[in-house]
Parts: C-alpha cells; structure tokens; sequence
C-alpha cells in the first residue's frame, strides 16, 4: 500500500516502480494515516510505502499505531526532509528503509529486491513448509541463510542430484511476467514438471526458470528439448528466448550456471533465433571473415551509397556481412551496432530519388519508413537482413548494371558528387583495387589524373555558380573545397582569371548582351 497525501507522488510511484518485475503487487493507496489505517483493518498487506509529513496523523504516528496493534507489516519510509530525528524515529519502529524524496528509481529498486526475498524467506519459515521452488530460489537470488543446512534440505526436498543445469525462457519483449499468456504457459510447464523429479519451475521477473537433472546433452538433444519449449509456448513463440547455463555438480554451484545463462540472453541480439543458447553456441557471423578494423562510418556510408547509385548488388551483402562480422568480433554492444546500422541506412539512401523508392515497391515515405522498421529487428542478423534487403532492391532499380564499364561509372559519379570529400584512395576499395591501378586505369581512359578531372568538374560548376551571382566563398564551398584560396588557385590556374574577375567580365558580358537585345527589339518595334 501508498500512502501519501499527494496525488501526484502516489499515482508517480505506482508508475515509476516496476513493482510487478519486482515481485508485487499494489493493492491500494491511502491519502492520510487515517484513511491507512481504516483499510488495514480490512487487510495487512506486506509492505507500506508511507510518507512521513502528512495532515493529520503522519506517517510517524501511524506507524507507531500499528506496532500498538500488534499487525506485523513492513515499512519503507519516504520524506522530502533530510531529517535526521525524523530517521531515528521511523526506525525505532523497525522500517526497512529510508529513502528521501524526489525517490531514485534504481536505489528503491534495489531495497524492494532485498526485501522481496526476505519476505519469501519469512513466508516459508512461517509456513514451516520448505519448497524446492523455494530452495532453489533463496540459492539464486542469495537470500538463503547461512544458518540453514543446504545438504539436509537438498535431501529433504528430492534435490541431490548428480549434475545440475538452470535453463531460463526469457520473455523480456513482455511488460510483465502476470501476462496472461505467460502465466498460462507456466501452467502447462508446471503440469508437465509435475511428475518429474529431476526439474524445477519457478519465475523471476520476466523469465521462467527451469533447473534440470537430466541434462541435454549433445547438438540433437538441445534441438529437441527447443522444439518441444516451442510447440509448448504458443502464442508466446516469437517473444522466447531461451539459454542453457553450464553443467554444476553441486547445488550450491548453481547461481553459477543461472548467471551463465542470463549472460546468453543479455548478449541474445548476437546469436541466430530458433536454437537453445549454450556457452558453445557460435555468435552470428563468426564464419565471416573478421580480419581487419572496421573503416570509418563515413567511408562505409560512402561505399554503401556508391553501391546502391551505380547498381552494385552483389557487393552490397558482402560488406554489410563484413561490417557486422568484424563488430562482433571487438565485441560491440547491441546498442552501438544499432546506432551504427541506422547511421549506415540513413545515408546510404539519402540521395535516393523519390521514383527509384516507387519502383521499387516503396510508394510514399520509403525512407522514412525503412529506417524506422530497423528498430524492430530482434537479432544483428534480421538488422543486417532489413539494411541489406532494402538496399539491394533500390540498386536493381537504379539500372546502372548495364551501362559501361567502371571508368564510366565512376565519371558518372564524380559529376554527382563533385561537391564531397572524393578521394582515388575511397574509389579503390569500391573496385578492389589498388589505388595505383585504379588512377592509371582512370588516366588511359580519360587522359587525365583523377584529381585533375576532379578539378576540372569542379570548377566547371563553379563558374555556372559564380554567373548566377554567388559569392565567391560560398562557390568554393558548394563545390567541394574547404579552403577559399586553394580553390581561388585552382580556379585561376584553369580559368585564366580569379573567380571575382570571372564574376565581373560574365555580369559586364549579360549586360551587353542584354542592351543588344533590348536595342534590336527596339528597332523592330520602330519598323
């Protein structure tokens, strides 16, 4: 139960506090001691989440009017006040906490977790009734006491075995682990496990917990073991997951093989769908060559977009395959690869036309919508499959596999992109060869260097900028040269003149030349 006397701060932790996760449930809310104390005379929950600074009775004083009565409840104090006779007081009543407000989501997770298992602890000692979901839950959330004899209960409870293993369904795609279709599946799991003596069921927050004493070993034993977890799901089979720990001899070694196991499911974006996770298990594109950095994004970003503009299908998937196969192998995280993925789609289409997104089956917003469809991809590989698909299909569209040769698309290509950072070096690596071979393949077939074309383009475009009145840096910019005097240079150099004298002679020339005009149309009007 919440008892504050504002709104906001008792409808703020019903949210913020993923209490389900956590393993409970709010059963009510109060706005004054008063208004408590009139509901816990219908029923004492575990646990009381008071405000200390309340109207009327505070939280002080109903806490001390509960102990009079004898009802035993747990208490997590919360005040805006960092009061230390205030502390002193509420724990003379024996709270469990005392956290200050606004209240730190993390650090009130963390004691409600301790005081979870305390309470699970409690109810079983209370109930003098020791379970095997019990045990095997004190041992892995380590709230087991010290005092308690492990072998005697193991033995009690049916639970020596030779070999332990912990196996864990995760659902994580999943809000809640009361989800109506977890907790049947859990059901049909228990009524399964029932009669066997070598398994154990229970839950923790989103995933369900099998600890097994027939273990499945060997590549045909996990896949049958998957496929009957598969069919047994239903309609929870495209939100499992499932990992297998490594083999204990003890059952005091088992956190060891639940925490193995909760690794697997954490790194799960890594490994392919369909299959138990095992240590053994290979990380998608391992078979990949992963020799070798991972280049620049923007050299990437280039290379992908050359690809898909002059119609490079088959190099596409080569070097997605590649870029994921070497980030895998420095052991990127999920969160990087996205970012890097999304960064990667984002520009290798963003000078896609408009009609090449409609021919290829992409009709309004296809950018748009293809990038925001990365984000639903569950593995590295449905990621990679998403950016790889999308982008083959817009290169067959783009119809460039049928024209000349790669000089001709590269010239192509440098009349596109004049304006960016081209480099012979880049080019290279998009046609698997060496730099040298490239530059004088690019000078048989054109007569000139690379970098003198380049030039040539570029200013080529500069001078239509500079007749249409741009100022003289903004020219060299849009062109492609980051510095204003080495493109005057360059300007100079191929033109004859500065790009301001060429700016004056084109004005004075579209002057004269507009005063003809103006004077022969005078005269025929005159005739």
């Amino acid at each position: 139960m919440i008892i504050d006397d504002e709104p906001k701060q008792r409808l703020g932790l019903q949210t913020l506090i993923p209490w389900s996760d956590l393993g409970y449930e709010v059963v009510g809310t109060a706005s004054s001691g008063k208004e408590a104390l009139q509901s816990l005379e219908q029923d004492v929950p575990d646990l009381l989440v008071v405000d200390i600074r309340m109207p009327g009775m505070d939280g002080l004083q109903l806490l001390q009017e509960i102990r009079q009565r004898g009802w035993k409840v747990h208490a997590v104090v919360l005040s805006g006040y960092a009061d230390f006779e205030y502390a002193r007081r509420a724990m003379q009543y024996g709270v469990e906490g005392y956290l200050l407000k606004p209240v730190n989501k993390q650090e009130m997770s963390a004691l409600l977790e301790k005081l979870h298992a305390r309470l699970v602890e409690q109810q079983a000692q209370q109930n003098k009734t020791y379970t095997r979901e019990w045990l095997v839950y004190s041992l892995l959330s380590g709230s087991l006491d010290e005092k308690e004899d492990l072998d005697k209960l193991s033995a009690s409870l049916g639970l020596v075995w030779s070999k332990y293993q912990i196996v864990l369904l995760d659902f994580s795609g999943i809000g809640s682990e009361e989800d109506e279709r977890i907790v049947r599946f859990r059901e049909r799991l228990n009524k399964i496990c029932a009669s066997d003596r070598n398994s154990v069921v229970l839950s923790m927050t989103s995933s369900i917990v099998l600890l097994l004493g027939r273990l499945h070993a060997g590549k045909f034993e996990r896949e049958r073991f998957y496929r009957e977890m598969y069919l047994l799901a239903e309609d929870l089979r495209d939100e499992m997951n499932m990992a297998a720990g490594e083999v204990v001899h003890s059952l005091s070694e088992i956190p060891m093989s639940f925490h193995t196991a909760r690794s697997l499911l954490d790194r799960s974006f890594f490994y392919d769908r369909g299959q138990l996770l095992t240590p053994e298990t290979p990380v998608c594109y391992s078979m990949v060559d992963q020799r070798g950095e991972i280049p620049a994004k923007e050299d990437l970003a280039f290379r992908l977009s050359y690809y898909v503009e002059v119609g490079q299908t088959e190099m596409i998937r080569t070097l997605l395959d590649r870029i994921a196969a070497r980030m895998v192998h420095q052991g990127e995280g999920e969160e990087e690869v996205r970012k890097r993925f999304f960064y990667l789609a984002s520009e290798a289409v963003r000078n896609v036309p408009v009609k090449v997104w409609d021919e290829a089956g992409y009709e309004g917003g296809g950018a748009s919508l293809f990038l925001a469809n990365l984000s639903g991809a569950r593995t590295f590989r449905e990621l990679v499959d998403k950016v790889g698909d999308v982008l083959e299909r817009l290169a067959r569209c783009t119809n460039y596999c049928s024209r000349g040769n790669e000089i001709r698309r590269m010239l192509d290509y440098i009349d596109r992109h004049y304006e960016e950072n081209l480099k012979l070096e880049t080019l290279s690596e998009v046609f698997n060869y060496s730099s040298s071979y490239l530059g004088q393949l690019f000078k048989n077939e054109t007569g000139e260097y690379f970098n003198a074309y380049l030039d040539k383009v570029r200013i080529e475009k500069a001078k239509q900028l500079l007749r249409q009145g741009m100022k003289v840096y903004e020219v060299a910019e849009q062109v492609g040269y980051a510095n204003v005097n080495y493109f005057h240079h360059k300007f100079k150099k191929l033109v004859g003149h500065s790009p301001s004298s060429y700016q004056k002679k084109a004005d004075l020339k579209n002057d004269g030349a507009y005063r003809n005009d103006w004077r022969s149309w005078n005269e025929k009007c005159q005739n």
